[in-house]
Order: structure tokens, then sequence, then C-alpha cells
């Protein structure tokens, strides 16, 4: 198996020695360079073999949403995993809805930073609990007034697919959510489809967006 290629983003050198720290005697992952802020990366990242870009957000010259917004633009085979200080949910969804597959806190451990990317590089969002239990915590908040979604289903969701987006919401695998309602895993993978098409997602952070901007709550109607 081929070493993950990582490429750091943050403004603290300190602090990307000691991410790169984490991966020394790892041969899952290999540093592949390093940024202090979002335009250097975007430079760098030109001639750069990269898979996933851990990206803080508070940087100069060029923050981390618009960094990721642009790496997934010019790089879309490349994965943006924030990590980052900010735990509020503004911030959160600013990332998602830039590209991010997942969002992890600075004061994870190294277990959780490697299974962070082993996740978003398996094609599965990963997300600290801190930042989970934001979302959630959103998820459940009274809503005054309905907020016009940044992505309208052309078309109704089905009951099963809003049970599938509820699931996918809680970071369960395909598979799990498979076992979970008793359907096979290639007709969870169907049911994703629907919903990037429907929605307008165009991967599984946007389907998080279509939730947090429609008020999801436990599977009721929206």
């Amino acid at each position: 198996m081929n070493a993950i290629k990582v490429f750091l983003v943050d403004d603290h050198k300190l602090i990307r020695d000691g991410i790169k720290a984490h991966f020394d005697d790892d041969e899952r992952f290999e540093v592949v360079g390093e940024a202090s802020n979002g335009q250097i990366a975007l430079e760098l990242l030109k001639d750069v073999d990269t898979d996933i870009v851990l990206m803080d957000i508070n940087m100069d010259e060029m923050d981390g949403i618009e960094c990721t917004s642009k790496i997934n633009e010019l790089y879309p085979n490349i994965k943006v995993l924030a990590l980052t200080m900010l735990a509020e949910n503004q911030h959160i969804k600013e990332m998602l809805k830039a590209g991010a597959v997942g969002y992890l806190l600075k004061n994870s451990n190294e277990q959780e930073i490697k299974q962070g990317i082993i996740s978003v590089c398996e094609g599965e969002p990963f997300y600290s609990p801190k930042v989970m239990h934001t979302v959630m915590n959103s998820l459940s908040a009274p809503v005054a007034k309905k907020k016009k979604s940044k992505f309208e289903p052309t078309i109704p969701l089905t009951e099963r697919e809003k049970e599938v987006l509820v699931l996918i919401i809680k970071e369960n695998s395909n598979q799990e959510i498979a076992d979970k309602l008793y359907i096979s895993k290639r007709t969870v993978d169907a049911h994703k489809r629907n919903l990037l098409e429907k929605t307008g997602a165009k991967n599984v952070a946007g389907l998080v967006i279509f939730a947090l901007n429609n008020g999801i709550i436990n599977g009721e109607e929206f």
C-alpha cells in the first residue's frame, strides 16, 4: 500500500513541526510539503503530488476557507481536512461549503488525526467529537424561520432517503447504514447518488450543509 501523501497548511511553524512528528515513524503517511498560508499552498500544490491537505483556517494572505474552495476548483483530486482551533458552527459550515471533507480540532491526539486522514482518503467524512456535538446541536436547535438552502432538492426526498441522510450526518459508514436499515450496501450507494443528484451537493460534506440549512432533526420532515 502506498503511503498517503500529506500536505500541511498552518501559519505556525511549531504546529507544523508537531504534526509532522506524528508521521516520522509511520510508513502509512508521507509529509510531502507545507505552507504558512493558503496563497503559498496553492503555488506549491502545482508541483507536489498530494492526496490530502491538513488545513488551518485563520491565516494571513489567504485563509483556509478560501484556499479550500480554490483547491477543490483547481485540484479536485486532493481532499482537504480542516485542522483548526475553531469549533464554532459557522466556521464548520463555511469549511464544509468550501469543500472540506472533514474537520479536526488541534487538540486531537495523534491517533485521531491519523484516523481522520485515513477515513477521508477512503471517501468517508471525519469530524472530531466536539465538532460532531456542535453539528448535532445545530440540527436540534429550533428554527424560527426556514432558511433557503444553497442545495434545494429538485425532487422531494423519499422517507428512505431521509433516513439514509440522517445516518450519513451521524457519521455511519455505508455498511453501517446498510445494517441499520436492513438493506444492501449497493442500495445505500444508490441512495447516496440520488441524494447528491437531488440536492445538488457535490460530496458528503455538501449533504451535511443541506441538512444544516434545512433543519433536519432526527429524520423529521424539513
